[in-house]
Parts: C-alpha cells; sequence; structure tokens
C-alpha cells in the first residue's frame, strides 16, 4: 500500500495486453465502486478507461527515455464528473499530482532496492 488507502481492488482479468480491475472504498456511509480497463501498449504507453458512480474518466501514459538513468512520465486525463460537489480543474489536479508525486517516490525506492 502506498499512501495508506483503505480501498479494495478486485483483479478481474489480467492478459499481456489489459487489466481490468474494481476498487471499492467507503464514503460518507456508502460503498462507492471504481472500474478500470488499463490498456497496455508495450513497451512505453499504457491507456485507462476509468467508469465509476461518481465520474468516468480517460488517461494515456507515455514514457519518454531522457537518458541512460532518466526517464519522463507524460500524463493526460479527462475526468467527467456526475456529481453535484465536484472538485474544480484546480482542485482535481492538484489531488492527482499529490498522488502520482507518492507513486513516483515509491517507483523510486523500489528501483534503488533492484540495484
Amino acid at each position: 500500500m502506498i499512501w495508506g488507502s483503505k480501498a479494495k481492488r478486485m483483479i478481474l482479468e489480467k492478459t499481456k495486453r489489459r487489466v481490468i480491475y474494481m476498487s471499492t472504498h467507503r464514503r460518507r456511509r456508502r460503498t462507492i465502486a471504481v472500474v478500470r480497463i488499463v490498456t497496455l501498449r508495450r513497451p512505453d504507453a499504457w491507456h485507462l478507461d476509468l467508469v465509476g458512480q461518481e465520474r468516468d474518466e480517460i488517461g494515456d501514459y507515455h514514457l519518454t527515455r531522457l537518458g541512460p538513468r532518466k526517464t519522463r512520465l507524460e500524463i493526460t486525463f479527462r475526468a467527467n464528473y456526475r456529481i453535484a460537489n465536484a472538485p474544480t480543474k484546480e482542485e482535481d489536479t492538484k489531488l492527482t499530482n499529490k498522488t502520482w508525486d507518492k507513486y513516483i517516490a515509491a517507483l523510486e525506492r523500489d528501483y534503488e532496492h533492484s540495484r
């Protein structure tokens, strides 16, 4: 667990080209479900289709090698919220950046331990 989330994940399908999983978490005494379909575009990209009770989202990820020890990750998201109190674009971007900062730190730790 990277940041202490209590969400539960269940892998529904896992192949060389695609992963489908469902996440559930509790919010305000309700269980919220989200299904993610991740299409792997090896070796340097993947695509996300997310369908949830509160939002749908499409995401594209692309890795670019910048040198022997440096890689850039470019991410593009388009979210469509279906809730009244949806975050603003700025709030959503801030939360996404905070989440990815934690992923990046975990990936860097894994990389250093694997060397």
